[in-house]
């Protein structure tokens, strides 16, 4: 008797150390070794656990005995009330962003017909590596039958990223300002710290590489990290002093030595941007 279980339990030894170092694959029915341990285990378990709950039922805190049916709701009623706190969580994460986007504008922009719209960017055809290409809006859900061709697009409150071209029921596709086809913009340095910065303008025009540039009068204290901000009076009047560029470079022109050619780059990495806020371009509400 002593030799035959001796026998049985070098067997059982050996079987398990095989199933150790064998595939994962090899069984059939599941591909966790594990489970060959657990499964004659666990219908044991289960009924350790109802002949517990049946001799000792849990108790609320009052002492009475909880039922089955009872636990069960309050599972259900914890599953829906986390599912409720998750998206509750979500949706106000989504209006802080939206109120940072809209406490970013400038106040030029509440003099407008419409108030601000605040849009998710879905990008879906635009070519990241070309800062000159065109990018493909998400139509938001709110506010749509406001959209239209010209509204204003920009990022993180005053940074301006373009105009919009083309409107549909599906998707949106902003211009960038770095595109040719958006056509020269007039723009005028932002003032410094001090306050006493007089007003000069500029005509920015579109490069190839993507970058903007303008040939300006050589006296114009101007220098690399200076802002140019919008300043023409074919965008509407609500929209004057918003973010357009940064200089990055200042040359000299040797075929006109009394001017300057300076070199920016967008205010916005059009390319990269994921959440916009588009603006109403309309001076009133629609017939």
């Amino acid at each position: 008797m002593s030799r035959r279980v001796g026998g049985s339990w070098i067997l059982v030894v050996l079987a398990t150390i095989a199933s150790s170092v064998a595939p994962a694959d090899w069984l059939l029915w599941t591909k966790d070794l594990a489970d060959v341990v657990r499964a004659p285990v666990m219908p044991v378990s289960r009924l350790g656990t109802s002949i517990a709950s049946w001799l000792r039922p849990p108790l609320d805190l009052e002492g009475r005995p909880v039922s089955e049916q009872e636990i069960g709701q309050l599972r259900e009623d914890r599953d829906r009330f986390e599912y409720l706190w998750q998206s509750q969580r979500l949706r106000a994460d989504d209006l802080a962003r939206r109120l940072r986007q809209l406490q970013g504008l400038p106040d030029s922009v509440y003099r407008g017909a419409h108030p601000p719209l605040v849009a998710d960017a879905l990008i879906t055809g635009r070519d990241p590596s070309d800062p000159r290409s065109p990018i493909e809006l998400r139509v938001p859900e709110e506010g749509a039958d406001r959209i239209q061709i010209g509204d204003i697009v920009v990022w993180n409150g005053s940074g301006l990223i373009g105009r919009l071209s083309h409107v549909s029921s599906v998707r949106l596709v902003v211009l960038p300002l770095s595109n040719p086809e958006a056509g020269p913009l007039e723009v005028a340095l932002a003032d410094n710290a001090d306050g006493d910065r007089l007003i000069y303008r500029m005509l920015l025009r579109q490069q190839d590489d993507g970058s903007l540039s303008a040939d300006i009068d050589r006296r114009v204290p101007v220098e690399a990290g200076d802002r140019l901000v919008l300043a023409d009076s074919r965008w509407p009047a609500w929209s004057q002093g918003l973010d357009v560029a940064v200089i990055q470079d200042v040359t000299t022109i040797d075929e006109a030595p009394l001017r300057h050619r300076l070199i920016a780059r967008p205010a916005v990495d059009a390319p990269s941007v994921a959440r916009v806020a588009i603006l109403s371009a309309a001076e009133s509400d629609p017939q």
